[in-house]
């Protein structure tokens, strides 16, 4: 309600800023000049001042009284010869008042007759303000782009923080930068030593390296996390993932249902787990159903006889990056170490792009086929000694 008031004020000060000159203007108009008569007189006595002042003498102000008498004569002729020689009259201002009317009611009516449905058209004056184009995400996303900077130049100045390191891994997770984000994983935890909490993220880091397969390294770091506390929620969850991508399921299974008998009721990830082991326990279908049927000699053949069809497809075919990542992973789960270095090999050169070749080199650390770091150490040096790259 105040904010109307105050418009009201402002649309009544600008109608008055432009009435207001109209009025005065009309009334010095209506009020003419002085007379000739009065203007002969105040001649007179300016000359009799100059006089007593001794300005003038005798003759001087006699001559100046016949000027201002022939002044007088000289004004009073046109209405004694008007009918034969009229003097041309100048116009009064009051001669067109219908202009003046015609502005103010301009002002009075037409000005806010325009501006208030222009305002309720387009005005939003309950809107809070904010820059312009500026959005709430692209305001959270600058701030957080200036708080990475901030702890990555921190970490350049001191490299031994590992607070620094482990504040900065779960937003590069959240972000999709896992590499940055394992790195900075294995520096706190290099820096500030192992607790079940650290391992279990280290590996959780390793895992989104190898988009969600738990490697030999993932799961060498969850067995040293359950050994410092086997009830440790995340290090068991991990750890029946790498159960149920081994064939375990059924082992899997029991891992998720002794989670939960151990868990209590208000536990913050027990949703989380029992969606899984629902998920786990559905009975699969299509090639799944057909492979989990077999016996476990029989299972092993016939993952392999699909990863065989993979590989003859891509050596064929080709494919993406992402299936010839997929198929080094196979082979190496498979324990065929020299194929998937191989099909590594192939891959690579069939996928010269910078993109595809560092997704590759992703895979191959992930997969420990190549030692992390060894291909980017001359063009990314290391979190020992500097923050990782935004």
């Amino acid at each position: 309600m105040a904010l109307h008031l105050i418009f009201v004020a402002m649309l009544v000060a600008a109608i008055l800023s432009v009435l207001v000159p109209l009025s005065r203007g009309a009334r010095r108009g209506s009020s003419t000049g002085v007379s000739a008569l009065d203007l002969h007189r105040l001649r007179l006595a300016e000359i009799a001042r100059d006089f007593d002042r001794g300005l003038l003498d005798e003759a001087s102000a006699e001559a100046a009284r016949n000027e201002a008498a022939r002044l007088l004569l000289r004004s009073a002729e046109p209405r004694q010869h008007g009918r034969d020689h009229p003097e041309p009259r100048r116009q009064p201002a009051s001669a067109t008042p219908w202009r003046r009317r015609l502005v103010a009611l301009v002002a009075l009516f037409g000005v806010p007759a325009l501006v208030l449905p222009l305002y309720a058209m387009m005005g939003s004056p309950g809107v809070p303000a904010r820059p312009f184009g500026a959005t709430p995400e692209a305001t959270a996303q600058a701030d957080l782009t200036t708080m990475i900077g901030r702890i990555e130049a921190h970490l350049v100045e001191h490299p031994d923080d590992g607070k620094g390191f482990e504040v900065l891994a779960p937003i590069y997770l959240r972000l999709g930068r896992f590499g940055d984000a394992l790195r900075a994983r294995s520096e706190a935890l290099r820096l500030l030593g192992e607790t079940p909490d650290r391992l279990a993220d280290l590996a959780e880091a390793r895992m989104a390296m190898a988009d969600g397969v738990v490697t030999r390294e993932a799961g060498a770091a969850l067995d040293r996390a359950l050994a410092l506390d086997p009830k440790h929620p995340k290090a068991r969850f991990l750890a029946a993932i790498g159960l149920e991508q081994d064939g375990r399921r059924d082992d899997a299974a029991s891992a998720l249902r002794a989670m939960l008998a151990d868990a209590p009721a208000e536990a913050p990830w027990r949703p989380a787990v029992e969606a899984h082991l629902a998920a786990l326990t559905r009975p699969p279908n299509d090639k799944s159903a057909a492979i989990a049927g077999l016996a476990p000699a029989a299972q092993g053949d016939a993952i392999r006889s699909m990863v065989a069809g993979l590989a003859a497809r891509l050596q064929q075919q080709g494919g993406s990056a992402e299936e010839w990542a997929r198929l080094v992973r196979s082979l190496t789960v498979l324990g065929e170490t020299e194929k998937a270095r191989a099909a590594l090999a192939q891959a690579r050169a069939a996928l010269p792009d910078e993109a595809s070749r560092a997704r590759l080199l992703e895979v191959a650390q992930a997969t420990g086929l190549e030692a992390a770091g060894a291909t980017r150490q001359a063009a990314s040096p290391s979190p020992q000694s500097k923050a990782p790259q935004p």
